[in-house]
């Protein structure tokens, strides 16, 4: 009977629990991103428990900032000492809640593959030996037993056996499941681009110029192509005393990389100036097309997920120039006038990039 209420008094321990506490950090950047309110969620959705306790002793820290054009998240799970056990990163392009979506994917891979294990208790020491019932004494002048030969254990009866448990089978010790693979980077999609800039130009046309530019174009990862449209405005209003208008229109195809928040471009420009004299004899409106190879160095800075402002520089090796004459027509017009544009031409601009 003693045997029986033992094993009936002797409780299983309560299963451990994968809890943990978590703190996401936003830094510059990255202000309007969700906080731990939706990745808590998006975590439990795929576990489909609440593993997150606010008392916890292991700490899940998740910072996130933007740089350059991509946003990171950085992991870190710590125990209570402060004892990294766990760390992970992820970048992306795309925005906030395609980040946080997958660092929950992450977390609930780490979570279900390396549970954590609740405090075991210090276990009770088994007792030292069986006190004597209340009420009785050891007879006088008896000698205490041996320790070195324990008394032979009696035959339980056959009552007794039946109703005592089996004794418990050793259990294979269990093995830990494997630790899962983070999950690979979603790769990068295309995305449309679309800017509006001011431009200032020199050499293109006599004396600078000034106009917008409107471009449309393409990007994935670290490349991007696009097709630019800029007009100028010549701000002389003659040439070596003679008054004439000039305009310019010019469309520019671009390759470019990306290394951070610095790019370079590679294009090719098609385009046409156009001269208008203020004086009827001096001659009539002509337009000459121009054609030039250069190169773009410049640098953007992200407002948020969508839009960003960049500026840049580019030098134009002209192909073929434009030229404005004036000709003779009788002993009363002046001598011949003939100017060109520049060999090598500059244009800087700034303007905001939209990316969808």
């Amino acid at each position: 009977m003693g045997l029986l209420c033992a094993a009936e008094a002797r409780a299983a321990p309560e299963p451990p629990r994968a809890a943990v506490r978590i703190e996401v950090q936003r830094g510059p950047g990255a202000e309007g991103c969700p906080d731990q309110t939706f990745l808590g969620a998006e975590v439990t959705r795929r576990l489909g428990a609440d593993p997150f306790d606010d008392d916890a002793p292991r700490a899940l820290t998740i910072h996130i900032a933007r740089e350059g054009p991509e946003l990171t998240a950085s992991l870190a799970l710590r125990d209570r000492d402060g004892k990294t056990q766990w760390a992970y990163g992820f970048s992306t392009r795309s925005g906030c809640e395609e980040l946080l979506s997958g660092v929950a994917l992450a977390i609930a891979a780490q979570l279900l593959g390396a549970p954590e294990q609740a405090d075991a208790g210090p276990e009770p020491s088994p007792p030292s030996g069986s006190s004597p019932p209340s009420g009785s004494s050891p007879p006088s002048g008896s000698s205490p037993p041996e320790p070195s030969t324990p008394p032979e254990p009696s035959t339980p009866s056959p009552q007794a056996r039946r109703a005592a448990p089996d004794p418990p089978r050793p259990t294979e010790p269990t093995r830990a499941p494997p630790r899962p693979e983070p999950p690979p980077a979603a790769p990068d999609r295309l995305r449309l681009e679309a800017g509006l800039g001011a431009s200032l130009g020199l050499g293109i046309t006599p004396g600078a110029a000034t106009g917008m530019t409107l471009s449309l174009g393409v990007r994935r990862s670290d490349w991007s192509i696009a097709v630019e449209g800029r007009g100028l405005v010549s701000l002389a209003q003659g040439v070596e005393g003679v008054l004439v208008g000039t305009t310019g229109f010019a469309a520019v195809t671009l390759a470019c990389y990306r290394g951070g928040p610095l790019f370079g471009c590679g294009f090719a420009t098609l385009g046409a100036v156009r001269f208008s004299p203020r004086d009827p004899w001096t001659r009539t409106s002509r337009s000459d097309s121009v054609f030039g190879l250069g190169a773009r160095l410049g640098a953007e800075w992200p407002l948020s997920d969508r839009w960003s402002v960049q500026g840049y520089a580019e030098a134009i090796w002209m192909v073929n120039e434009a030229a404005f004459t004036r000709v003779t027509h009788d002993s009363a017009t002046p001598a011949p006038l003939r100017w060109t544009s520049s060999p090598l031409g500059a244009v800087f601009g700034l303007g905001v990039t939209a990316t969808y």
